[in-house]
């Protein structure tokens, strides 16, 4: 019997725009209509998050430490409270604006650029492997392509990847202990920044020189082609937005001065 099997991962994200990728979750369907979801949390990234940003998947309960849980033939409660049933008036619309043809709420949730309101998470489609090992002379040569190596070594740290370097090593067992070092630094370095940021535009105000934030500068082709596969159903804002550095609000903007040229 034919099987259709849907992956991706649960994420969340913070104040600072760090991405903490989860949980997998798995979705498998027979011809039959038989169906089952397959959860498995990464408590290598649950264990280090403060109680204020995760209170734990809807439906599961993480205390089992279970490496996994599934609920077969049931649609489990982090589904159903952030997708529409087979009976909503306009899923027929909603599947439209995601380009699919048939009702799979795992797959919606992954492509839709709609976002549940009563908590932080989101689903990113699985790209093939559920981490990414970053093998490095130096840490250092981590930021050539980025303005910030603790955000870089934050990012690794966040979504569940490993980096092994001959002067630092991020994996399991020193995940939390990084994570407790860098996190703070990186807020107050964000905050101290913010502040000095808020005093110069009051500053430029009081002078009458204020001209209000630049536009965020953004590869025109890298822009356009991610705007096509968006709007071709291919990614959702929120993949989008991760892949272009920018927020959804900042994404949609961008999209509606590129639909009016």
């Amino acid at each position: 019997m034919r099987k259709l099997t849907t992956m991706g991962f649960i994420c969340l994200e913070d104040d600072y725009k760090f991405i903490y990728k989860i949980a997998k979750i798995e979705y498998e369907e027979w011809e039959d209509g038989a169906f089952n979801y397959i959860f498995r949390p990464f408590y290598n990234v649950i264990d280090m998050l403060p109680d204020h940003l995760f209170q734990g998947i809807p439906g599961l309960d993480l205390s089992l430490k279970r490496a996994v849980y599934e609920r077969k033939n049931i649609v489990p409660t982090f589904i159903e409270e952030r997708t529409p049933s087979e009976h909503r008036e306009d899923l027929w619309a909603l599947m439209e604006e995601s380009g699919m043809q048939a009702l799979n709420r795992l797959e919606w949730l992954i492509k839709t650029n709609k976002r549940y309101s009563g908590d932080r998470f989101f689903v990113m489609p699985f790209d093939g492997k559920d981490a990414v090992s970053y093998k490095e002379r130096s840490m250092y040569d981590l930021v050539r392509r980025s303005d910030s190596l603790n955000k870089k070594l934050l990012e690794i740290i966040c979504f569940g990847d490993y980096l092994y370097a001959d002067d630092i090593i991020i994996d399991d067992k020193s995940r939390l202990y990084y994570y407790r070092l860098l996190m703070p630094m990186y807020i107050r370095e964000f905050e101290r920044k913010k502040r000095l940021r808020r005093c110069g535009i009051e500053k430029a105000k009081e002078q009458n020189v204020y001209k209000g934030r630049g536009q965020i500068k953004i590869d025109p082709l890298l822009f356009d082609r991610v705007a096509n596969d968006y709007l071709h159903g291919k990614i959702s804002a929120d993949q989008a937005s991760l892949i272009l550095k920018i927020s959804r609000a900042t994404f949609f903007r961008r999209l509606r001065l590129r639909e009016r040229k």
